[in-house]
């Protein structure tokens, strides 16, 4: 095996990435549900701060730069949603600015960390993945609505399970398919809301046919 889950309950470094990934749970939970974009990034941008401290403690050195990254980047499009909700001037060009420097933080980061340190992992190919599904999301920053946000999101964790497992962040693993979970039921509960507006639709069309029919 390429991992083997051996917790040291006593180890300091341990129990302090568990509290920070256990106030990451907290902040996660609360966003999952969440279908305003702006409440929604706020509360990710939280959580994923936690989430990199949570990293760091355990020597996961990838995890934690690029959730360090994701968190601020989150906060930043966040402030560019609130002012453009405030009706303040943000130029149309800024998103796009910054969604190209976090791409570009994004890469360059898992780079240095995989080829030029060779900090500890699963592999290159896992840390590409999360990286490109990093990228999924801010391409979701600077896009209408939180679809392409939440694929992403859900995809990132998927493979997060993975490297959590490999450094035994106990919670991070619980946060991931959590998350995932959670992703899911939002989009079972779309999915039931739609149906319900259709048949509802389908009812008040049926009602004038009938109404001419009793004519």
């Amino acid at each position: 095996m390429w991992f083997m889950i051996e917790i040291n309950f006593s180890d300091p470094l341990w129990i302090a990435s568990q509290v920070a990934a256990f106030i990451a749970l907290v902040f996660m939970v609360w966003s999952f549900q969440i279908k305003k974009k702006l409440k929604m990034m706020m509360f990710l941008g939280a959580g994923t701060l936690f989430l990199a401290i949570s990293a760091s403690f355990l020597e996961n050195y990838t995890l934690a730069v690029l959730f360090g990254l994701a968190s601020v980047r989150n906060f930043v499009f966040c402030y560019l949603d609130w002012r453009t909700e405030k009706g303040k001037y943000v130029a149309k060009w800024l998103p796009y600015f910054f969604a190209g420097v976090f791409i570009t933080l994004t890469i360059v980061p898992t780079i240095l960390l995989v080829y030029v340190w060779r900090v500890p992992s699963v592999g290159p190919w896992l840390e590409w993945l999360i990286c490109i599904t990093l990228i999924g999301l801010i391409i979701g920053n600077v896009l209408e609505g939180t679809n392409i946000m939440r694929i992403s999101f859900v995809a990132n964790r998927a493979f997060n399970i993975i490297n959590h497992v490999y450094f035994v962040n106990v919670i991070a693993v619980f946060i991931a398919a959590m998350a995932i979970v959670s992703n899911i039921v939002f989009y079972v509960r779309q999915l039931i809301a739609w149906q319900k507006k259709r048949k509802q639709a389908e009812l008040q069309a049926q009602e004038p046919e009938q109404v001419q029919a009793e004519v």
